[in-house]
């Protein structure tokens, strides 16, 4: 029996959830299906072998699986690769999940049925239009434990989102007086050319402020912990589902490590460097960079992406960036950056504290109101 090919649409930061679909198809349908994960994982904007395969499985195909958040469904990437499948006829079926249901589908998403992740019957849904494609019975798994695995996920990933909640307008201005500025990239980011844009973020301040680059984790750790930095500039690969900054080289398609030897620095190790070097502003030029921001909003404010990002795009924010940042307030150089390159960089603003809140419901008796405080929600 030949296999369904199914291709699932996701962002990099709902892999977890789309390697538990992926798997539990897979394993479910006693390897009758064959899922193509949409490759969202690379911290290197489009490489043409990336875009070649990705072209490849659109067009072979048979559904399209699309994990939709409040975020996703926006998405450029998102959006070219259900248009894809739309061009082609294939079905598509939207899963939601993270607090978007089927009804707020955008269109031509909600032309479609799309079903509740979190919710049994509508994994019950998924899996009947899979074996209504294969012409098969649907497999009598636990449907329950099914979706409590997804709503496992959503309460991480909604955590992960939260924390990286934060506002760059401030009523005061910090003023830091000749920054201090630490950029850190890899012997394999220099062969691919990111030696120009290191060279720009040193050029941006005057010669005399003391700026230091680093290729290597020893040297890494040596400046960060025994130095003051303001500014640290990454421009390496970062990997997309961790965090994780490698020195090492890696396949920039697959986004593994290419050599026996890995040399890499996990997200909050580098967090914890960072609260040692008193770092005002970590600014990442890796595309989707979302999870290490998350760890480090702790300590330092943070610039990022979480879309796909070209290499020329984001050459052009950085120079635009770092051309008007010695000048004028931080809000105004993101602003200027963002108009002129387009590129989609957000800014992060460091959470100290856990805001103190506590809500409570009202309940109505013999026409009064009366209030009832509840225990803390977490926010």
């Amino acid at each position: 029996m030949e296999k369904l090919s199914i291709f699932l649409s996701h962002l990099t930061v709902e892999s977890k959830l789309a390697d538990i679909v992926k798997s539990r198809l897979v394993r479910d349908f006693i390897g009758l299906v064959d899922v193509f994960v949409s490759s969202d994982r690379t911290s290197i904007p489009v490489g043409s072998k990336w875009l070649s395969e990705v072209n490849t499985a659109l067009g072979r195909a048979a559904v399209h699986v699309i994990l939709c958040s409040p975020e996703s469904v926006s998405r450029p990437w998102i959006q070219f690769e259900a248009g894809a499948a739309q061009i082609r006829g294939i079905p598509i079926i939207p899963i939601c999940h993270s607090g978007l249901t089927p009804a707020q589908l955008p269109v031509p998403l909600s032309e479609w049925e799309g079903i509740n992740a979190g919710s049994t019957i509508g994994m019950q849904k998924f899996y009947e239009s899979i074996s209504e494609l294969l012409g098969s019975a649907v497999p009598a798994i636990d449907f329950e434990a099914y979706a409590s695995d997804v709503v496992a996920f959503e309460a991480e990933y909604k955590a992960k989102r939260s924390s990286t909640i934060g506002s760059s307008s401030e009523p005061n201005i910090d003023l830091i007086k000749n920054p201090r500025v630490l950029c850190i990239s890899s012997p394999q980011f220099l062969k691919l050319g990111f030696d120009n844009q290191i060279e720009i973020v040193i050029n941006a301040f005057p010669s005399s402020l003391p700026h230091d680059r680093v290729f290597s984790l020893a040297d890494l750790r040596g400046h960060l912990s025994s130095n003051r930095y303001d500014i640290v500039h990454i421009a390496a690969f970062v990997c997309p589902r961790t965090g994780d900054l490698y020195f090492s080289d890696v396949d920039l398609d697959s986004g593994r490590s290419t050599t026996s030897e890995i040399e890499k620095i996990s997200a909050d190790a580098l967090s914890s460097l960072l609260k040692m070097a008193d770092t005002k502003l970590v600014v990442i030029t890796s595309c989707e960079s979302f999870m290490m921001a998350a760890a480090l909003v702790e300590v330092t404010n943070v610039v990022a992406t979480k879309d796909m990002i070209s290499s020329k795009m984001m050459a052009a924010w950085v120079e635009n960036f770092y051309k008007v940042l010695p000048t004028q307030p931080l809000s105004m150089a993101l602003e200027f950056a963002a108009k002129e390159s387009r590129a989609p960089m957000r800014f992060y603003g460091r959470v100290t504290t856990m805001p103190k809140m506590q809500f409570t419901a009202s309940t109505k008796a013999s026409g009064k109101s009366t209030e009832e405080p509840k225990s803390p929600v977490g926010v």
